[in-house]
């Protein structure tokens, strides 16, 4: 899976999950709850559908956008936080 991919199955899900919403007359209800099962579907499949890519693109961008966010902290630099120096323990 590449970005644009991830971005597609975001953008396919999102649509899967508002057509319920967009065309009620196509998801007649078949059941006692008045649920409809193909809408119920869609649901279900398009929070899959932008689980994965969000997933993907999270795993793939934001992570080692994170680390290397976190990677620039200074070591021992002029203002940095200075830990004690240890101090002997005896080992028992």
């Amino acid at each position: 899976m590449n970005n644009l991919n991830a971005v597609a199955f975001c953008a396919i899900g999102a649509v899967m999950e508002l057509l319920p919403h967009v065309f009620p007359a196509w998801f007649s209800p078949a059941h006692a709850d008045q649920a409809s099962s193909r809408a119920l579907w869609l649901d279900l499949m398009g929070a899959v559908q932008v689980t994965l890519g969000a997933g993907y693109l999270v795993r793939a961008r934001v992570m080692p956008a994170l680390a290397r966010i976190l990677s620039v902290a200074p070591d021992g630099e002029e203002g940095a936080l200075a830990l004690r120096a240890a101090r002997g323990t005896a080992h028992r």
